[in-house]
């Protein structure tokens, strides 16, 4: 058997990339011969993947490509709770609260200029 490191039981278990990729694909409602045929692979090779704990990057940047998801974002969420993401990941997800703030802001003047008869 080969000596898979990477694989070792640590103090921060990865999750299972291969289940997770099936599990998004399901939700997804994608069959697996469509994933594939977007991947120019066999279907089998798609089953393949599956069955693996650990992808290679490219391999789940394909996967991404073609199921039209962001698994990196996505695994940052399996990162223990004492991590530190990037600065700029923080900042992104700031931006987007705020965003959302404001249309919710948005919404609710609409509403009130509604009440009180004021044209938009």
């Amino acid at each position: 058997m080969i000596n898979r490191t990477y694989l070792r039981k640590s103090n921060h278990p990865h999750t299972h990339i291969g289940q997770l990729v099936k599990k998004v694909m399901r939700d997804k409602k994608l069959s697996q011969a469509e994933v594939a045929r977007r991947m120019t692979i066999s279907p089998s090779s798609l089953a393949n993947y599956f069955k693996q704990p650990s992808l290679q990057f490219g391999i789940l940047w394909n996967l991404g490509i073609a199921m039209e998801y962001d698994f990196l974002t996505e695994l940052t969420n399996y990162y223990p709770p004492e991590l530190i993401l990037n600065p700029d990941s923080k900042v992104i997800a700031e931006l987007d609260e705020k965003t959302k703030l404001i249309a919710d802001l948005q919404k609710e003047i609409n509403i009130y200029k509604s009440a009180l008869g004021i044209k938009q």
